[in-house]
C-alpha cells in the first residue's frame, strides 16, 4: 500500500494522521534514510521505520502527535541501548521526526444572508475552508464570499444530496426561515460532521426539534445540536453574532470543555498586586501610572 495515496484517503476522510521519517542516520540502522511510516488514529500503520521496539515508541510518539498536533523528534542509539537494537544487531543510530498530519476543517455555511457573510469572513481567518449553500443567486456569489472554497446555488435538497462532510466537518445553519433551517438540520444530524449548530432563538430552537419529532426524528439526535448557537457574549449585530459561533466552533475543535474569558488567567497576578499594593491613606497615590 502507497503511504501517500493512503495519507490522501485519510485526509478525505477527515481523519487525522502521523507521517514519521527517519531525518538522520548514523551507521547501521535495521531501515533506510529517509524511510517513511503513516500512523493512523487508531494506531494502525502504512510503512515501516525499521520495526522492533524503536519503531512501536515512535508509534506511540505519533499518537499523542496526532491529538496535540505538536510534532516530535525521536532519537534512538541502538548501540548504547541493547533492547532497542533487539534481534537486529544494527548498533548505529537514528533520528525520527514526527508530524501530524491534520485536514483543515470545512465548514458548511447553509445561508447567505448577513450573518453568513461575517461568519464566512471569520471561519477564514480561523483557518477554516467554507463552503456556502444557498436558494438565491443574488446572495451566494463570489462577490459576496470571495474566499470561499465553493459556492453552492439551488434547492437545498438537492444540493445536500451531492455534499458529503466527514467527521472533521462543521455545519451552520442560519437560513431564511425556520422551515429551511429544519429542512436542512435533519439533513445535518445524518451526517458525521463533528459539530452541528443552527442560529435562533430559543424559542425557534424548540419549535424546530419540536416539528422534527414529530415528523419522526429521533430525539437522541438532536442532543449533540449546538442551538442556539455560539457562546453567550451579550451578541447582537450580525458581526458578533459571527464572533461569537466561530469562536464556539473553535472551542470545539480544540476540545475545549468549558469556554471561559482569558481574564481568568489573570486573577492570581492581579490578586498578588493587590495584596502588594500600598494601603490608602500610606502617603503614596495607588492609582498612579
Amino acid at each position: 500500500m502507497d503511504i501517500y495515496e493512503e495519507l490522501i484517503r485519510e485526509r478525505e476522510e477527515g481523519r487525522p494522521c502521523a507521517l514519521a521519517t527517519i531525518v538522520n542516520v548514523v551507521g547501521s540502522i535495521p531501515s533506510y534514510a529517509s524511510a517513511k511510516m503513516l500512523v493512523r488514529e487508531n494506531g494502525t500503520i502504512v510503512g515501516t521505520v525499521g520495526g522492533g521496539p524503536a519503531e512501536a515508541e515512535v508509534i506511540v510518539a505519533a499518537r499523542e502527535v496526532i491529538a496535540t498536533g505538536r510534532p516530535q523528534m525521536l532519537s534512538f542509539r541502538l548501540h548504547d541501548n541493547p533492547e532497542m537494537d533487539s534481534g537486529m544487531v544494527c548498533g548505529g543510530s537514528l533520528d525520527v521526526f514526527v508530524e501530524a498530519i491534520r485536514p483543515a476543517p470545512i465548514l458548511y455555511l447553509f445561508g447567505a444572508g448577513h450573518v453568513g457573510v461575517v461568519t464566512a469572513r471569520a471561519a477564514r481567518l480561523a483557518g477554516l475552508e467554507v463552503v456556502v449553500v444557498d436558494d438565491r443567486t443574488e446572495f451566494a456569489s463570489a462577490e459576496r464570499f470571495p474566499n470561499a472554497q465553493a459556492i453552492h446555488v439551488g434547492e437545498f435538497e438537492a444540493v445536500m444530496a451531492r455534499l458529503s462532510p466527514n467527521r472533521r466537518s462543521l455545519i451552520f445553519i442560519a437560513t431564511r426561515c425556520h422551515e429551511i433551517d429544519g429542512r436542512v438540520l435533519r439533513w445535518a444530524v445524518a451526517t458525521p460532521a463533528e459539530y452541528v449548530g443552527m442560529i435562533g432563538s430559543r424559542r425557534k430552537v424548540a419549535t424546530v426539534f419540536e416539528r422534527l419529532v414529530a415528523e419522526g426524528l429521533p430525539p437522541e439526535q438532536l442532543e449533540r445540536v449546538h442551538a442556539p448557537v455560539g457562546l453567550d457574549i451579550g451578541a447582537d449585530t450580525p458581526e458578533e453574532i459571527a464572533i461569537s459561533v466561530v469562536a464556539e466552533m473553535v472551542a470545539h475543535i480544540r476540545g475545549a470543555a468549558a469556554a471561559r474569558p482569558l481574564m481568568r488567567n489573570m486573577t492570581g497576578p492581579v490578586d498578588r498586586v493587590v495584596r502588594k499594593t500600598p494601603a490608602s491613606g500610606s502617603g503614596k497615590d495607588r492609582t498612579a501610572a
